[in-house]
């Protein structure tokens, strides 16, 4: 299990769902992994600065460009990946557990 399932998984356990079955909560991680993932990939394009955008989209408009040129390319625009990356993680765990906080409250 790597670290961003790791991290998923502990946001499932502390939600606290009651009768959760382990498949079930495989389809959930899963879902949930594809979801922060897009959080993620938005706010490292989102953080991109006004004039790396247009350089950005021709460089995905490239046949077969690969991840890892993306990647490199974020990382070389100045973007400070891993702040942006632990803030996207952050918002999305706040989100998923806003409900849990409201039901313990109650």
């Amino acid at each position: 299990m790597d670290q961003l399932d790791q991290f998923i998984k502990d946001i499932i356990d502390a939600k606290k769902l009651p009768g959760i079955t382990d498949e079930a909560k495989a389809g959930l991680l899963e879902e949930m992994r594809d979801g922060l993932l897009d959080k993620i990939n938005r706010a490292l394009i989102e953080a991109l600065p006004e004039e790396k955008v247009n350089e950005f989209n021709q460089l995905l408009d490239t046949p077969d460009v690969s991840d890892e040129q993306v990647q490199l390319f974020i990382e070389q625009s100045g973007v400070d990946t891993q702040k942006v990356t632990a803030q996207a993680m952050l918002e999305f765990r706040n989100l998923y557990l806003q409900g849990s906080a409201e039901r313990e409250a109650a």
